[in-house]
């Protein structure tokens, strides 16, 4: 995968000189008037400083993501993002980095206010137990609380088939609950999810095939000039709006634990999207959902 070192352009030395994505909080409006956030009630919190790292199929849908929080009820939601492409945004080749980001990501878990590491995979590469354990390590000795999430990115697009393509996720999928069951046996006090986006893409494109996903026009693009809309933006595979706006949701629903059936935000779409996303994030029970969710009155 060729990409860009860095998507994600540090600005000057300012606020602890890191990327910081600050949200405010914003009044859900529905036909009814006012409503409150629709939670799960036992979440505890009204926010998570959030550190999250990866490459070009993970940056895009953290970003994403970062603007529902607020929404939800969790106001003192914060983010930074660290993004490096390619294999160079695998946790170990980040950790091996000695690029600015990286280093101020290390000094921020160092200040102990970080309490939700995001981290991801890249096939083989630097996705070994012990590269995640390295960042978890140092999360863990400065704030022994910080939770931990593992996203399985979606795969190559390649030009394969769905077939062959369902077939990946599948295997990827093994690989990475047995990565989490590692996990939660090294450290049994620490909570691990594991958010399955590779999922996403495999039910879109089963949606497209079926003439259901009519808001998206082609399977994949092979040109950047092409406007049209897409679940895959190049051959590579990275994803389209409909894509990433799905990927957000989903770790919305595994994060914060919010009923995406009952979230007042429209994904123009004809499809349910937040219905088939809350349904991916509880049919796998590695993404934490084993609770049940309970609304707001």
């Amino acid at each position: 995968m060729t990409e860009p070192a860095s998507v994600i352009k540090l600005p000057p030395p300012l606020v602890r000189r890191f990327i910081t994505v600050l949200l405010l909080p914003l009044l859900i409006v529905g036909i009814g008037g006012a409503t409150e956030p629709v939670v799960k009630t036992d979440t505890g919190t009204k926010g998570y400083n959030c550190l999250l790292m990866g490459h070009s199929f993970f940056g895009p849908i953290a970003m994403q993501f970062g603007e529902h929080p607020a929404r939800c009820g969790f106001p003192a939601h914060r983010q930074t993002v660290v993004v490096h492409g390619g294999a160079n945004g695998s946790p170990g080749k980040l950790w091996a980095s000695r690029s600015k980001d990286v280093i101020q990501a290390k000094e921020l878990l160092a200040t102990g206010t970080v309490d939700l590491l995001g981290l991801t995979c890249y096939t083989a590469v630097g996705s070994d137990i012990s590269d995640y354990r390295n960042w978890i390590d140092l999360a863990l000795q400065y704030n022994p609380k910080t939770r931990i999430f593992i996203q399985l990115p979606w795969s190559m697009y390649l030009g394969r088939t769905l077939a062959e393509y369902e077939a990946e996720v599948a295997r990827g999928t093994v690989v990475f609950h047995q990565r989490i069951d590692q996990l939660r046996q090294i450290y049994p006090q620490t909570t691990f999810l594991f958010i399955p986006q590779a999922a996403t893409m495999t039910a879109l494109w089963r949606l497209y095939d079926q003439c259901k996903l009519p808001e998206v026009q082609v399977l994949h693009l092979d040109n950047k000039e092409d406007p049209r809309s897409c679940l895959f933006k190049d051959n590579i595979g990275h994803g389209g709006k409909v894509p990433i706006d799905m990927g957000g949701l989903l770790w919305l629903a595994i994060i914060y634990k919010v009923d995406l059936k009952t979230y007042q935000y429209s994904t123009n779409t004809q499809f349910d999207l937040k219905a088939l996303a809350q349904e991916i994030a509880e049919q796998d029970s590695y993404c934490g959902l084993e609770v049940t969710i309970k609304t707001r009155q």
